[in-house]
């Protein structure tokens, strides 16, 4: 049988406070560093929270390598090699935020019994995420959005 353990891993991007433009990368490539070393498992949740209630749309593009490094507020033009390191695509809807006393979370999990069984292998521990904006964002704090990503890790 082989062991487990869930981590929470959060990354807050420095993002642009002037409006993105449709299908811009915000808060350029983050990285959530799993463990030290090989990693393999499962993601189980992604949360976002966005101190500016803005509840925007993206698409989150997770990798298992590191990919071609893309700014912040740039388009969203990866090479091909880059897109044969995705391992899932996971959309963030408006309907997915809710407002808690003048912010906003979006739970991302549901694929199965309120979980997401995502799976991953990475040489280097850490797994990739571009967050492309599918609307216009347009940010009150370059710290307003947090990603945090829940991980199963088999070792």
């Amino acid at each position: 049988m082989r062991e487990k353990w869930i981590k929470a891993i959060s990354v807050t991007p420095t993002v642009t406070l002037d409006a993105y433009t449709a299908a811009d990368v915000v808060g350029g490539l983050m990285t959530f560093e799993v463990r030290g070393g090989p990693a393999s498992g499962e993601i189980r949740r992604i949360r976002l929270v966005d101190d500016a209630d803005q509840k925007e749309q993206y698409t989150l593009l997770i990798h298992d390598d590191a990919p071609s490094t893309i700014a912040n507020d740039a388009a969203y033009a990866p090479v091909v090699a880059d897109l044969a390191m995705i391992i899932d695509e996971v959309v963030v809807a408006t309907a997915d935020w809710s407002t808690w006393n003048g912010n906003a979370v979006a739970m991302i999990a549901g694929y199965e019994n309120g979980e997401m069984h995502i799976p991953f292998h990475t040489e280097d521990g850490s797994l990739y995420l571009y967050a492309v904006a599918t609307d216009t964002p347009d940010y009150v704090a370059a710290t307003d959005l947090t990603i945090i990503m829940d991980v199963e890790v088999w070792y």
